[in-house]
């Protein structure tokens, strides 16, 4: 009587893969606050170049020199922001890569996906509301609102808004320069004062 041959089939298992370590988290560069008050201190002398050089050229004319030296101390002035957000941004750069540059962005990958998940309709509606209720957030609309006015200056002196050609540079200059002064005189005596005194009550 014949025995019926039986195949056994053994299927190799892989081995466990071990668990996933955390990604790191995203490397923070600080800022020591002498740096962050002569940053502000830095901003807070450009804007206000920046008017006085505005005022100074609707009072003495383009080619005054006191507009040419108070526009010349607010470039000067923009010099040490400038070099500041250089050196935090090379530090962050750097922290990144030595932390690993591959996890920290894919860490900062996977945020964005998860905040993605999210409803787009409740995610803006839930961020207007908590914006609008920041009284900063009002400064900020004023700010856009003057910004708004220095573009539309300079969309009348481009001609490219319909404008008559005899009252173009008078209703243009106008408008660039009250969007300059509003905008420069929200940073000087808002914007920039509200992050010094936030800077003064941190520990």
């Amino acid at each position: 009587m014949a025995v019926d041959e039986v195949v056994l089939e053994v299927h190799s298992q892989q081995p466990p893969q071990p668990p996933r370590e955390p990604a790191a988290p995203l490397p923070i560069v600080t800022v020591p606050k002498l740096l962050q008050y002569l940053y502000l201190a830095s901003a807070w002398v450009a804007c206000a170049g920046v008017a006085a050089a505005t005022v100074a050229r609707r009072a003495l004319g383009d080619d005054s020199p006191v507009t040419y030296t108070l526009l010349k101390v607010s470039f000067g002035a923009l010099a040490f922001p400038v070099l500041l957000v250089f050196i935090v941004a090379l530090r962050l750069l750097r922290a990144m890569c030595s932390a690993g540059f591959g996890s920290s962005l894919r860490t900062f990958t996977r945020e964005i996906q998860i905040h993605s998940r999210k409803r787009p309709c409740q995610m803006f509606g839930a961020l207007t509301w908590k914006v609008l209720r920041e009284p900063a957030a009002l400064v900020l609309l004023v700010s856009f609102f003057f910004f708004l006015l220095l573009g539309a200056g300079v969309l009348v002196l481009g001609g490219l808004l319909p404008v008559e050609e005899s009252q173009r540079e008078k209703i243009g200059s106008a408008l660039f320069d009250t969007g300059v002064l509003g905008t420069m005189g929200m940073s000087c005596f808002v914007i920039i004062p509200s992050f010094a005194l936030k800077l003064w009550r941190s520990k």
